[in-house]
């Protein structure tokens, strides 16, 4: 049976904005992200909390017009926040849900549940919000594949290059690396395993919480995109810039991409499935690859121009 992939809206990049600072909040745009994140989880302190819930609703009622993503990470199950958090950010304008330190399925699907609920009773289209699940556990992390089939909301996963360093995922696998160490790549490249085989393609990337070294932003970036990530989170507005640039489709890419596309267009018109360019042999395969990178370049606003039409047979 072939695996069927679930589509979304492609977000090169994500901006953390604390959730009980609203002036925070409807600034960020100006920074260029392709989404915001903004938190009522870690960067809220228990005080804050019901602040920080009108904070954040007020943010998304403002912005609600704007085209970027409007994603809010919740307190997790069984910390008695969740469910206030959700009454209070489920509105028009809200884009998806981050729940933090997820470890069960279950929690997964009761989520979606409550989501359901919530938009049936306030005339919002329902299932539109997407989940992301956030696991912060080496339990979580080896259900990150079941986390993604417990509901068809989440479409965003990952991590890409492994933990951040110092954070609770490293902490909970007893890892001791730096941003670069290879160590975390085989848990990255597990992840993106996971992610791909539950049929999520936004695939996120690692992301560190150094905030002065760009050069860093970037290395980490780079590598990132070459394990398999599609976008990555940032909780410094300079980090965007570049998470822009490296999750954009390059303009070589693009020549390519459309290279391969014209010249099997020109191939299958003469009824050849398979032809030579540049020493490679061009098939439905790379067809198929240079196609995704053309849609993302659409996705971000980069005008490629006429694209010949290849019929490709199904998978």
């Amino acid at each position: 049976m072939p695996q069927t992939f679930r589509e979304a809206r492609w977000y090169r990049s994500m901006l953390y904005v604390p959730g009980h600072k609203l002036e925070w909040m409807l600034k960020a745009p100006k920074y260029g992200a392709d989404a915001l994140m903004f938190d009522l989880e870690d960067s809220v302190e228990l005080s804050q909390k019901t602040g920080a819930r009108k904070a954040v609703a007020a943010a998304i009622k403002e912005l609600c017009t704007e085209r970027f993503g409007r994603f809010v990470r919740a307190n997790g199950w069984r910390t008695g926040y969740l469910l206030d958090d959700l009454n209070a950010v489920v509105i028009a304008g809200l884009d998806g849900v981050a729940v933090a330190k997820t470890e069960d399925p279950e929690e997964i699907a009761a989520l979606d549940l409550v989501l359901t609920d919530l938009e049936r009773s306030r005339g919002l289209p329902v299932g539109r919000i997407e989940i992301c699940p956030y696991p912060e556990s080496a339990v979580g992390r080896y259900q990150l594949y079941q986390l993604c089939m417990a509901s068809q909301r989440v479409k965003r996963a990952g991590g890409a290059c492994g933990p951040t360093p110092g954070g609770d995922m490293a902490r909970s696998l007893g890892l001791q690396f730096n941003d670069l160490a290879d160590e975390g790549m085989c848990f990255g490249a597990d992840s993106v395993v996971q992610a791909r085989a539950a049929g999520i393609i936004h695939v996120e990337g690692a992301m560190t919480a150094r905030l002065d070294d760009l050069e860093l932003v970037r290395r980490i970036g780079e590598r990132s995109k070459r394990m398999g990530a599609s976008w990555a989170s940032a909780i410094h507005p300079s980090h965007i810039p570049i998470i822009n640039e490296i999750y954009s489709p390059s303009q070589d890419e693009i020549n390519e991409a459309r290279d391969v596309v014209s010249i099997l267009a020109e191939a299958t018109s003469r009824g050849e499935g398979a032809v030579r360019h540049k020493s490679t042999m061009l098939d439905y395969a790379l067809v198929r690859t240079a196609m995704d990178v053309l849609k993302r370049a659409q996705e971000v606003g980069i005008d490629i121009g006429d694209i010949p039409n290849v019929e490709l047979p199904p998978l």
